[in-house]
């Protein structure tokens, strides 16, 4: 099903999940499950017409963008931000080490950098710089809420893609965000970026800005708000979070001994293991999805209130 992407419906979703974006500048955004209608259309528009589609780990199913809030204009870009099977496949032997899928949430400081730095396919990406909530497979082929989770930093950047477009069945990403296109380096003989990539690349590289936000959800997430337009939604909390809901959260957490951390408001790795280790003790593994909404709230004895 097809809905319509806007700046305030960007600002709606920032909002749904308590995400400080930035009010001037560029933002990065992903939508996971979600392809823009015409992959091949990357201008700045004031709206994007996506579609929901399922994710398969096979061909890029996901879309990336550019938010700028001053102009109230966004481009999109299709891509992937989950791994591509066949990294998975190989991480299985390894207890899933080497490939990981990178949690919803807001991710303040992705910069400018390269990706593969001292190889022949070393180009200019954008560095995700610290620790975050991935989640690692170890028995079957996709990413599921009983898979664990771990804090680290495994270098998901977001660069190009190595592949075509959405048609085609491979893709460079154990869990990087990537585009589709490929870039300029050794490997290709310096021939110049091509693709969604390139655009993408000289949008965010031709402006002074160094430290990118990264929004990330999924098309679910954002088809369910433009859906309920102007209505009243129950909020979400998830890593990046920020804000006096959160310190409830976190209050309450801190009452039952889930939480050791400061009453700062602020969603991050203590908070989402928190929630994470609240969650698989009152629902099991399998329900443990590192999102607080009205059934977590319920449990935690949080009034939930609507956006």
């Amino acid at each position: 099903m097809a809905f319509t992407l806007t700046d305030n419906l960007l600002r709606r979703l920032c909002e749904v999940n308590s995400f400080q974006a930035l009010a001037q500048g560029m933002t990065f955004f992903a939508l996971r499950g979600c392809l823009p209608a015409d992959p091949d259309d990357q201008e700045f528009r004031s709206e994007q017409v996506l579609e929901v589609v399922a994710c398969d780990y096979v061909h890029p199913r996901c879309t990336l963008g550019q938010w700028r809030p001053e102009q109230a204009s966004l481009a999109v870009f299709p891509g992937s931000t989950i791994p591509h099977i066949k990294y998975i496949k190989t991480s299985l032997e390894k207890n899933g080490k080497g490939t990981n899928q990178l949690m919803t949430g807001f991710y303040r400081d992705y910069r400018k950098g390269v990706h593969k730095a001292g190889t022949a396919r070393a180009h200019d990406a954008f560095k995700q710089t610290e620790g975050h909530p991935v989640r690692r497979t170890a028995d079957d082929f996709d990413f599921d809420n009983d898979d664990r989770v771990e804090f680290t930093n495994p270098y998901d950047d977001i660069h190009a893609g190595w592949c075509m477009g959405i048609n085609q069945n491979d893709y460079a990403s154990a869990g990087c965000q990537i585009i589709v296109g490929f870039p300029r380096c050794a490997f290709r003989n310096n021939e110049p970026d091509v693709g969604a990539w390139k655009v993408f690349k000289e949008n965010a590289y031709n402006i002074s800005q160094q430290s990118f936000p990264y929004v990330l959800l999924t098309g679910v997430d954002a088809q369910k708000v433009a859906l309920l337009a102007a209505q009243k939604i129950a909020p979400r909390l998830r890593f990046g979070s920020n804000g006096p809901l959160v310190s409830t959260v976190q209050t309450a957490l801190q009452q039952l001994r889930f939480y050791e951390g400061n009453i700062d408001g602020d969603f991050g790795r203590r908070t989402a293991r928190a929630v994470l280790d609240f969650q698989t003790s009152k629902f099991g593994p399998s329900a443990d999805d590192g999102i607080v909404g009205p059934i977590t709230a319920a449990a935690l004895g949080v009034p939930w209130p609507d956006v």
